[in-house]
């Protein structure tokens, strides 16, 4: 059996394809680097590093580089972004609904792997009987992904957003787009004050 691994540069991942069925245990190997089958386009396709790939498939040790999980954390992307930062985004008609995201991994020099989470509330003041300003502790916190999210596919690996910057009071930080009626802005500060409001 042989097998190319090619670089996709849109998603910034390596897609493996194979002249057969892979086995079991190549399958599973794969699987545990988090690679996913495309059935489309019948390859592997995932973000681990091209010789953590080819171990697996060789059946040997991951590299030692592949502690990379922990130089992750340390490492700051193009927009000043690192693993365990948080966005939030207001959104909704009829009412007003605040969503959290987590960076769970940086991907290349300005796209973000991000999940929905909650992050906890320190301080509510009610505004009326139905609306609230609602404080929430928003760095330093690894955190569970939500049970589910309206924006985000894939909610226990997390999917991936393209940062872009704006301008607001004079500064520019990191955002990016979750659907044409939302944007989630970057939280710079260690507590945010969110304006919610709901129908009984």
């Amino acid at each position: 059996m042989t097998y190319a691994i090619t670089k996709n540069p849109q998603f910034n991942s390596i897609e493996i394809s194979f002249d057969s069925k892979p086995s079991e245990a190549i399958r599973t190997a794969l699987k545990d680097l988090r690679f996913r089958w495309h059935s489309v386009k019948k390859v592997w396709y995932g973000y681990a590093s091209e010789e953590a790939a080819r171990a697996a498939i060789d059946g040997k040790p991951a590299p030692k580089a592949e502690s990379a999980k922990e130089k992750d954390a340390e490492r700051v992307n193009d927009y000043g972004v690192k693993v365990g930062d948080l966005f939030s985004a207001s959104w909704g008609y009829e009412q007003t609904n605040v969503d959290f995201f987590q960076v769970v991994e940086l991907v290349g020099k300005s796209s973000v792997r991000v999940r929905k989470v909650n992050p906890p509330m320190i301080e509510e003041k009610a505004v009326s009987p139905m609306s609230a300003d609602r404080t929430y502790k928003t760095r330093g916190l690894p955190l569970l992904p939500a049970v589910k999210s309206v924006f985000i596919e894939d909610n226990e690996r997390g999917d991936l957003k393209r940062l872009k910057s704006y301008a607001a009071d004079g500064k520019s930080e990191p955002q990016f787009k979750l659907d044409t009626f939302a944007n989630a802005y970057y939280c710079s500060a260690e507590t945010e004050k969110k304006y919610e409001s709901w129908y009984y």
